[in-house]
């Protein structure tokens, strides 16, 4: 199925016998629909229950979309069949529940699914995750960011010890980094171990362990024990709590390489998160390597964006027209969309904010300084905010004003400055 076949409408998808329970097969049903959504490139999908039916939806390029309707007794066997081969429970249908399973798809292809069932008013809210294999991680070029960008990153990587962490809200794109820099990292003679709730991306080279709440196994505690098993490089999914951060930033002290993501909306909010959590701002300083911040953004289509004059625009590209390769020219686009793209874009890309360490950002973290005297070091020592580094990405045509103005966060310094 091309891009262009995807369904925008609640009756594009035609599951067999859907509406003649005699004849429906959920196996069959489900075959269908993971086909669909893998040639869609969704993220997830939804089978969610409404007061008369089951609505089908996908998470596609970070937007919802509703390609199905099935009746509440088709939709429920179709639900419970993706309990079942995730091994979560079936009978339970009050309390929140999870599972996985690996699919092979019709064309062989393997689908590692992760299923979460959650208790809704009208009966569950059933979302799967989809996963490629090993292969389907990205290399830290085909993130999005540009060849300055990528070779700060790499630089931090490039040490045996301190932390590095990569912030954001929800859905902007934390993990896939993560396992794109393991992926860089990955060789024979390292030692690589992950703690994750849970494991999203199975690696091969690489130990990963999963939290287990159920059973009293907290991010803590498999740190605690992983650096009994002289790692050299630690990921870990998510700092949330107290003890997670001070351990992390104890490793990272002691001689290991720690990667990890924190909720934040900038660079400096992965250091005020790291503060609120109480980290000791000798230690951070002294361990911190850098922050990488990120957003996604829709991508324009490179086969079908139309150019627009850009007198119009002249303001918001003001800042960036020296910094733009001199083999690009300046231009802006707007969608239009064509068989290979939905609507004119053709995939997620980033928007990365980073923040390298130097000795003055050291100092006035170690000094504990408020945050914005932090933020205005940081700018005086090269980093590239949010909005420049989308302004060159409208400069080059990779996305729009639009895309961007929706997914960034408002600046740091506001009318302060």
């Amino acid at each position: 199925m091309s891009v262009v076949d995807q369904a925008t409408d609640a009756d594009d998808i035609d599951f067999q016998d859907a509406d003649d329970l005699a004849y429906f097969d959920p196996e069959v049903a489900a075959r269908e629909l993971l086909n669909y959504a893998v040639d869609c490139a969704a993220s997830d999908v939804f089978l969610i229950d409404e007061p008369s039916y089951v609505a089908v939806r996908l998470r596609r390029l970070g937007r919802i979309e509703s390609v199905q309707r099935l009746s509440r007794e088709a939709g429920r066997r179709l639900q419970n069949h993706f309990r079942a081969v995730g091994n979560a429970d079936v009978t339970d249908q009050i309390k929140p529940t999870e599972g996985r399973d690996v699919v092979r798809l019709s064309d062989d292809r393997l689908i590692d699914i992760r299923i979460s069932a959650l208790p809704s008013i009208f009966g569950q809210d059933l979302a799967l995750r989809l996963f490629g294999g090993d292969e389907s991680i990205m290399n830290i070029d085909a993130l999005g960011m540009l060849l300055g960008e990528r070779r700060r990153v790499r630089d931090m990587l490039a040490a045996t010890s301190g932390l590095i962490l990569v912030a954001g809200p929800t859905g902007s794109g934390k993990s896939n980094s993560l396992y794109a820099y393991l992926k860089y990292l990955r060789r024979e003679d390292r030692k690589i171990h992950t703690i994750e709730e849970p494991i999203e991306h199975l690696m091969t080279g690489i130990v990963q362990s999963q939290v287990n709440p159920r059973g009293g196994v907290d991010f803590a505690q498999l740190l605690a024990a992983i650096l009994r098993h002289a790692p050299d490089v630690i990921m870990i999914g998510e700092i949330r709590d107290r003890q997670t951060a001070e351990i992390a930033v104890q490793a990272s002290n002691s001689g290991h390489l720690v990667l990890s993501t924190v909720h934040a909306r900038d660079s400096i909010g992965a250091i005020e998160s790291m503060s609120a959590f109480g980290v000791n701002p000798v230690f951070l300083a002294s361990s911190l390597l850098g922050v990488v911040a990120q957003r996604l953004v829709r991508r324009l289509c490179p086969r079908c964006r139309f150019a627009m004059d850009v007198s119009d625009t002249d303001d918001y590209l003001s800042d960036v027209r020296g910094q733009v390769p001199p083999s690009m020219s300046l231009s802006m686009y707007m969608p239009v969309g064509c068989e290979y793209c939905s609507g004119g874009y053709d995939r997620l890309t980033c928007i990365p904010e980073i923040l390298q360490m130097t000795p003055s950002i050291a100092e006035k973290i170690h000094q504990g300084a408020a945050i914005l005297d932090v933020a205005r070091c940081a700018a005086e020592n090269g980093m590239v905010p949010f909005k420049t580094a989308a302004q060159l990405r409208v400069a080059m045509g990779t996305t729009t004003i639009e895309e961007a103005t929706r997914q960034l966060p408002p600046e740091r310094f506001g009318d302060s400055t």
